[in-house]
């Protein structure tokens, strides 16, 4: 699913846009690092260049700035009605034997998200996640387990699952062979005034 131009071309402006997002909601490393539960040192070198950051760590610097995680793949702001993304062409990051290939990277309905993931089963998978909004998820194949507070659900190819994205959830593949499966999601918006 990724090669090395390819993941290269994913990360290429990562820690700049991280940076000015920061700076457009008025943080400081600091700050952003303890949003997102991450250390200020992690941060810093994302932010430079000097670190590729995992999918765990994307998706903490996203919830923690309030956007999607295709927007820190790109600055182009939500495109035209109708656009056509070639598969070579999708920003995929492969690291710690999980792989992430972001589908909408100018959505065209804003918060509006797809990706196509792939976790190895040597992997720990997605750590516990929330976030606002609403997922579905669709396996392609292999067997994904799914946990949530309330309980555990394993899928095969062919099943789904959609949930509040609220509920807290963890992601891994179970048996001998990777689990890969589509995500949509939606992110609920929220304007300035409602934040704390």
């Amino acid at each position: 699913m990724s090669d090395t131009p390819s993941q290269a071309r994913a990360l290429a402006g990562l820690g700049d846009r991280i940076r000015r997002l920061r700076a457009a909601h008025g943080l400081d490393q600091a700050d952003l690092a303890e949003r997102a539960g991450l250390g200020v040192a992690l941060l810093g070198n994302v932010e430079r260049g000097d670190a590729t950051p995992s999918l765990d760590v994307l998706a903490q610097l996203a919830t923690a700035l309030g956007v999607g995680l295709s927007e820190l793949f790109t600055d182009n702001k939500p495109g035209p009605a109708v656009m056509v993304l070639r598969g070579d062409e999708a920003p995929t990051v492969d690291t710690d034997g999980m792989a992430l290939q972001v589908l909408t990277p100018r959505a065209v309905i804003p918060g509006l998200y797809a990706a196509r993931y792939r976790i190895s089963p040597s992997s720990e998978g997605v750590r516990p996640v929330r976030h606002e909004g609403h997922d579905w998820l669709y396996v392609l194949s292999g067997q994904l387990h799914v946990e949530f507070d309330q309980g555990t659900t394993m899928l095969r190819a062919g099943d789904s699952v959609s949930f509040s994205s609220r509920v807290p959830h963890r992601l891994s593949a179970l048996g001998g062979e990777p689990a890969e499966f589509l995500a949509v999601g939606a992110t609920l918006q929220t304007s300035p005034r409602g934040e704390a």
